[in-house]
């Protein structure tokens, strides 16, 4: 199974980390996070794998770290990094070759991510409604893809 980025965080709480890190001098212990971001331990854990994804934190030992790449991060850049990095996770990855210079319909696409072993459950239906939400959450919201519900097509963002 193809590591994929998590379901659960947002951007809004991606950026609430990474501010509490910054707040912090850009490291924390993992509890100490997870008290001040006022978040369970199992919710943290996917919004720091989200931060490590990204190229913008890194665990050490119980310690989250921010990298330069996240200590770098401010409001005038935080859109375009993530956009420029989840261009390399998955299912984005996958996706932006699916896509390519076209629109590609949602079965279509979803279709062609389940044949490359890129699913989020067991049941298709499930998965594919999963895919959704994540390709909304972060590709649309980072304006990496476009998604158009009345044709029900994606296409890539033009920069």
């Amino acid at each position: 199974m193809v590591n994929l980025f998590p379901l659960g965080p947002g951007i809004s709480r991606v950026r609430g980390v990474i501010s509490i890190l910054k707040q912090h001098d850009g490291h924390l212990e993992i509890s100490e996070l997870a008290e001040e971001a006022d978040e369970q331990i199992d919710d943290l854990l996917p919004l720091i794998e989200a931060c490590k994804l990204l190229g913008f934190a890194e665990i050490d030992n119980s310690e989250i770290k921010l990298t330069n790449s996240g200590a770098k991060l401010d409001f005038t850049n935080f859109s375009k990094s993530i956009r420029d990095n989840l261009a390399d996770i998955e299912p984005f990855e996958s996706a932006l070759k699916i896509i390519g210079d076209r629109e590609v319909n949602t079965q279509k696409l979803f279709s062609t991510l389940r044949s490359k072993g890129i699913t989020l459950h067991s049941d298709e239906v499930t998965s594919d409604a999963l895919l959704k939400k994540v390709m909304l959450r972060w590709g649309v919201r980072s304006k990496l893809l476009n998604y158009d519900s009345k044709t029900d097509k994606w296409s890539r963002r033009v920069k």
